[in-house]
């Protein structure tokens, strides 16, 4: 494992067209929400109150390393509690600055799709436990977008990488950072192989 390398794994669609739980084997993999149902990420996140119960009530905040806010945290479940510089943030964000905080100075941010498809929710947990119905309306992104761009313009010694980004849309605020860049499915995949 290359601790140069950090993934960052949203829950947009994207994130289907890559095995990231292969990706344990090139370097550390942030994860939110359910996709501990999934597999085992090195460091899982997760914000919202009902996730991060569940987490903790499987049993698998013992035994894994799992974030959440102070006030979701349960006795004695083995979670950790957010840093109070990322409290406030969302799952995907709060995944991105602890990693941002470690030894990491390749940052890639996948399945981190922002917008929705067709005009409905973006999220393949879309109608499970937790979250909202499939034929739910697109998630306002707007707040995501500030809290990416806080942490990459507070880490400016980092590289950050957009991977497939859907329909190649990425927010124009993020393309002002210059630290901050986009890479192809095929770009990501052929920097893997060679690895």
């Amino acid at each position: 494992m290359n601790k140069d390398f950090a993934f960052i794994l949203g829950n947009g669609i994207t994130r289907l067209e890559i095995d990231c739980a292969g990706l344990l084997d090139y370097g550390t993999v942030y994860g939110c929400n359910r996709i501990y149902e999934e597999f085992a990420p090195n460091v899982l996140v997760s914000t919202d109150a009902g996730m991060a119960q569940e987490i903790q009530q499987s049993g698998y905040s013992a035994s894994n390393i799992h974030y959440t806010r102070s006030h979701h945290k349960i006795r004695n479940s083995g979670a950790h509690v957010l840093p109070k510089d990322i409290h406030g943030y969302s799952s995907g964000p709060a995944a991105l600055a602890l990693a941002a905080q470690s030894e990491a100075n390749y940052l890639f941010l996948i399945g981190m799709d922002l917008k929705g498809v067709n005009n409905k929710i973006n999220n393949i947990y879309a109608g499970t436990q937790h979250y909202k119905p499939k034929n739910a309306d697109p998630m306002y992104f707007g707040n995501w977008v500030d809290q990416l761009n806080r942490i990459i313009q507070q880490t400016q010694n980092k590289r950050f990488m957009q991977v497939n980004p859907l329909n190649n849309f990425t927010d124009d605020s993020l393309r002002k950072n210059s630290n901050f860049e986009t890479m192809s499915l095929d770009e990501f995949k052929r920097m893997i192989n060679k690895l």
